[in-house]
């Protein structure tokens, strides 16, 4: 048998099947080539394939911004590639928004786009410059206080002295919301005051009572505290001043 005759028969023994596989791995190769292009010339020119185009964009948001408040923000997107769509892009402005605090967009092929919006909680006002502004947990400003909103906002007032620097916001948050538990819905907070660290002051009203504390020691005096508000000894009369700030002592002044 001539070189030339093996050769034929050895191209003819090879599988059907294998040139299906190398269709199928090349059609697959494809695929991945043109998703890593998305966001570039192959993803603008994916823009001819109608059966990627956006039909619909759901968005889930929460107060106070609305989803049709979303979607004026949004560049006309119905028509355009899901392939083309530079997600990055778009969440990047969506999270420039005030009270925006974290964006997700997922694509769902062939034709759907979901925006989900997790806003910022306002936690307390606290004044700049005059001016009342809604702050998160961190501190923050978000915006200028809207009167429909500080109607339905039931929010203390924070106020910072010279050492802000030092405090760490979040932490009197969390303490205020301890506070919340312990006091058993007979006492709100109406203003926090943080001094020089690490000593601050809280006003209560209904009663009116000021509460001077130490971060430092708060957890080990909240016990005092839930027993002067919630069940005080039978001698002491109506709490004006409670002073918290040392270890292990309580100082209490009563209105004359």
């Amino acid at each position: 048998m001539s070189e030339d005759t093996k050769s034929v028969v050895f191209l003819e023994s090879i599988p059907k099947t294998v040139g299906i596989m190398g269709i199928i791995f090349c059609l697959f190769l494809m695929a991945g080539f043109l998703f890593s292009n998305e966001k570039g010339f192959l993803g603008d020119r994916f823009q001819l394939f109608s059966f990627f185009k956006i039909k619909q964009i759901r968005v889930s948001s929460e107060w106070p911004i609305s989803n049709s408040e979303v979607k004026a923000w949004l560049p006309h997107l119905e028509g355009r590639s899901l392939f083309a769509l530079n997600v990055s892009d778009l969440v990047a402005s969506l999270e420039k928004k005030t009270w925006v605090e974290q964006v997700v967009i997922k694509k769902q092929y062939p034709d759907h786009l979901w925006i989900e919006l997790e806003t910022k909680r306002p936690r307390a006002l606290s004044t700049v410059q005059g001016i009342a502004y809604f702050v998160d947990e961190k501190g923050n400003v978000i915006e200028k206080a809207r009167p429909g909103l500080l109607k339905t906002l039931d929010l203390p007032f924070i106020s910072f002295s010279s050492t802000r620097d030092r405090w760490d916001v979040s932490q009197i948050f969390a303490m205020a919301d301890q506070f919340k538990k312990l006091a058993r819905s007979k006492y709100s907070i109406s203003q926090i005051i943080l001094g020089n660290y690490p000593y601050f002051k809280i006003f209560l009203e209904n009663p009116k009572i000021e509460v001077l504390l130490n971060i430092e020691n708060w957890q080990s005096q909240s016990k005092v505290l839930e027993t002067l508000l919630l069940d005080p000894p039978s001698q002491i009369q109506q709490l004006q001043r409670i002073n918290l700030m040392f270890p292990k002592k309580a100082v209490v002044s009563i209105h004359n």
